[in-house]
C-alpha cells in the first residue's frame, strides 16, 4: 500500500470521528443475528439426507471445484476490490472477512429456481461451512496483511471464528435429525424458518442502518464494491465450473455458491468485535459497511439473474419455437432416466415454496446434451 493510498484510507477512516453506535443496539443485534444463523442452519439441515451427501461424495469433482471458488477466488476478489477502490483500512478488513466466509443458504434457493443441482448446492454449503473452520481464519489472516499493522484495525480472534463455525454445525445436525425422523414436517419447517430468516434479515439490516448511519454517508466506494463484487463472483464461479467441464446445472449451482456468502456470520463476528472493543467503535464500525452491502446486493442480483433466466426460457425460447421441443426432450429424458436408474431417484425433493413433491431427477443428474437452457 503506497503512501498516498495510506493517507487517503486514514483520512476516510477518520471522516466520522466521534461517532459511536448505541451499545444496546449492538447487543440486541448480536442476539438477533445469532438467532437468524441458527434458523439458517436448521433449515439447511432439514433439506439434507445422508443419501444426498453420498451421491455427491462418490464423485467429488464438483465439490472440489466449489471449494476452490469459495476459499480461493472469493478472498482474492475481496482483496483486489479493497485495493482497487482504495477502501479505508477497516472497510477493507470487513471486505476480507465477508469474502472469507463460507456459503450462504440463499444460494440453495436460487439454485432450485434456476433448475440447478440442488443436492450439490446443499452439500457445497455444508462442506464450505466445515472447511471454513480452518480456511476462514487462514484466509482472513493471509489477505489482511496490507492493513493489519495500522493502529486503527483489529481482526476477530481466531478462536471466535472457529467456535462460531463449530456452533453452526449443531443446528445442521438438528435439522438432519428432524428430516430423518419427520421428513414431511422437516420440509414445512424449512419453509417456515426461511420466512423467519428473511424477516430477521430485514430487521437487523434496519438496525444496522440506524446504528451505523454515518458510515453509509461516507463514500461511494463501498457501494461500488457491494455491487460489483457479487456480480464478478457469480461470473467467476460459472467460468471456473465450465473450465472444469461441469454440466450447465452444476455451473449455475457453483456460480451461486461462489457469489453468495454467509454475510450474517461476517456481521456477527464484526458486531461482537465492536462490542468487545466499544471504545474503538467509531473506527471499527466501518467494517460493517461492505458485508451489509454484500448481503443486500448479492441477493438483489441473484433475483435479477433468476428473472433473466426465466425470461429467456419462457419468452426468448418460446419465440424461437424451441420451448415445446425443450419440454418434450425433458419428458423423454426423465422417462429414460427412471427406467435405467429408478432406485437412484426414488427419493423426492420438495419445493420449499409449494411443499409439493417433485422428482429429484428433474433437479439433478440429467445428461447435459444441450437441451437445458
Amino acid at each position: 500500500m503506497d503512501t498516498t493510498t495510506m493517507e487517503t484510507a486514514l483520512n476516510d477512516s477518520n471522516a466520522t470521528g466521534g461517532f459511536a453506535p448505541p451499545e444496546n443496539l449492538l447487543v440486541g443485534n448480536q442476539i438477533l443475528i445469532n438467532i437468524t444463523l441458527a434458523f439458517i442452519m436448521i433449515a439447511m439441515g432439514c433439506t439434507m439426507t445422508l443419501q444426498d451427501i453420498k451421491q455427491i461424495l462418490v464423485k467429488p469433482v464438483a465439490i472440489t471445484v466449489g471449494a476452490l471458488c469459495q476459499f480461493g477466488i472469493m478472498p482474492t476478489l475481496g482483496f483486489a476490490f479493497a485495493h482497487i477502490f482504495k477502501l479505508s483500512p477497516n472497510m477493507a478488513i470487513g471486505t476480507i472477512i465477508v469474502s472469507s466466509c463460507p456459503g450462504g443458504l440463499a444460494s440453495n434457493f436460487f439454485t432450485y429456481w434456476t433448475e440447478g443441482d440442488i443436492t450439490l448446492s446443499v452439500c457445497m454449503t455444508t462442506v464450505s461451512n466445515i472447511l471454513g473452520i480452518g480456511m476462514m481464519p487462514w484466509c482472513i489472516y493471509l489477505y489482511s496483511q496490507s492493513w493489519i499493522n495500522l493502529s486503527t484495525t483489529l481482526l476477530p480472534p481466531t478462536i471466535s471464528i472457529v467456535i462460531s463455525l463449530l456452533l453452526l454445525l449443531v443446528p445442521v445436525v438438528i435439522g438432519m435429525l428432524i428430516q430423518w425422523k419427520l421428513p414431511k414436517f422437516a420440509y414445512r419447517l424449512a419453509f417456515a424458518l426461511n420466512l423467519l430468516m428473511n424477516a430477521s434479515f430485514v430487521i437487523f439490516t434496519v438496525i444496522y442502518v440506524v446504528a451505523f448511519f454515518p458510515m453509509f454517508k461516507e463514500s461511494w466506494r463501498p457501494y461500488a464494491v457491494g455491487i460489483l463484487y457479487p456480480l464478478t463472483a457469480f461470473a467467476a464461479g460459472f467460468l471456473v465450473a465450465w473450465l472444469f467441464k461441469r454440466n450447465k446445472h452444476q455451473c449455475r449451482t457453483i456460480a451461486f455458491e461462489t457469489g453468495i456468502q454467509n454475510s450474517a456470520l461476517a456481521l456477527s463476528l464484526i458486531n461482537l468485535l465492536i462490542i468487545e472493543n466499544i471504545e474503538e467503535a467509531a473506527t471499527l464500525s466501518e467494517m460493517v459497511v461492505v458485508p451489509l452491502f454484500h448481503a443486500i446486493f448479492s441477493v438483489t442480483e441473484g433475483f435479477l439473474i433468476l428473472g433473466a433466466y426465466w425470461f429467456y426460457k419462457r419468452v426468448i425460447l418460446k419465440e424461437k419455437g424451441f420451448l415445446k421441443e425443450h419440454k418434450a426432450r425433458m419428458a423423454k429424458a426423465r422417462q429414460e432416466e427412471f427406467k435405467t436408474a429408478e432406485k437412484k431417484y426414488e427419493v423426492g425433493f420438495i419445493n420449499p415454496a409449494t411443499t409439493q413433491m417433485e422428482d429429484k431427477g428433474a433437479q439433478t443428474g440429467f445428461p447435459d446434451d444441450g437441451y437445458y437452457y
